[in-house]
């Protein structure tokens, strides 16, 4: 079985606990996807922590990848670097072009509140004149945009820019909001236009954002989506060791064949699983982000 995850935080988490990304008591190591996994891709997130200033979170990017970067190896595996939320660009649009330098692939634009890119779904701000800027520098610099946390008028804006640009845009670990009025989740029309700009979307494990924290719950949200916009544009991210609480049965990464069982049970169909744990995200990652 393979699994190409979508979102986790696990990078910051180690660093926080002095643990090595190899055997640690979060919810992501190697070792535990090693056991379940014959390969494993994880875009894996540094985070822009909410309760610090931005230059605060632009320092602790650069020590957590210092601390964790050397451990961004192993048999089987392969790491995508990401950043979770803009607070850290502090309105500077020369650090997207040192992220990108670093091995950043993916910027999740905002996270919670306001911040100089724009506003998270808690908002009803959109982008700011920076936040445009940023946007475009991804597109330019081959970042994907993130549009997991952002908000609704943030979304659409997003949306528009990259309609011009003909570039993709994702939402990394995102539920449905018709299965479940959470407004971290995307509506059915948000979901087909990050389809039709050819990004996917990741079904996130977070029972708050599912609306129940049982496996045929996640099961739910995946065949919604799939129904929605298509069997090829629906994956997992998990938001690993970003969560609080996690669905029945799944405490690690090595408890994802669980919900792969359970997907091939409820879709009648192993290969539709097969597609949403690993071959859907492969296939826009060789054409969007390892190009």
């Amino acid at each position: 079985m393979k699994l190409f995850d979508l979102h986790c935080d696990t990078l910051t988490e180690i660093r926080k606990k002095r643990e090595t990304l190899e055997e640690n008591s979060c919810q992501v190591s190697l070792s535990l996807a090693r056991s379940a996994f014959e390969e494993y891709i994880q875009v894996m997130a540094i985070y822009s922590d909410n309760s610090l200033d931005g230059e605060e979170n632009y320092r602790l990017f650069w020590e957590t990848l210092d601390y964790a970067g050397p451990m961004l190896r192993g048999e089987g595996f392969t790491p995508i670097l990401a950043v979770e939320g803009g607070r850290l660009l502090c309105g500077k649009l020369d650090r997207l072009e040192k992220l990108r330098d670093a091995g950043v692939k993916i910027l999740t634009l905002v996270w919670g509140g306001e911040c100089c890119v724009g506003g998270a779904h808690d908002t009803s701000v959109g982008l700011t004149p920076f936040g445009r800027e940023v946007v475009e520098g991804c597109f330019d610099l081959g970042i994907v945009p993130d549009l997991s946390h952002a908000s609704d008028r943030l979304f659409e804006e997003v949306v528009s820019l990259a309609e011009e640009r003909k570039a993709p845009v994702i939402a990394s670990h995102s539920c449905s909001r018709a299965l479940f009025p959470h407004p971290r989740n995307l509506t059915d029309e948000m979901a087909k236009k990050i389809a039709r700009l050819g990004g996917v979307i990741g079904v996130n494990l977070f029972p708050h954002h599912l609306g129940g924290g049982t496996l045929e719950t996640v099961c739910r949200h995946i065949l919604h989506f799939s129904s929605l916009v298509g069997e090829d544009r629906v994956c997992l991210g998990g938001d690993l060791d970003g969560v609080s609480a996690l669905p029945d049965g799944i405490r690690t990464v090595a408890d994802l064949p669980h919900l792969h069982e359970e997907l091939s049970h409820y879709s009648h169909s192993a290969d539709f699983a097969d597609r949403v744990f690993y071959s859907n995200a492969r296939t826009f990652a060789k054409d969007s982000i390892f190009e």
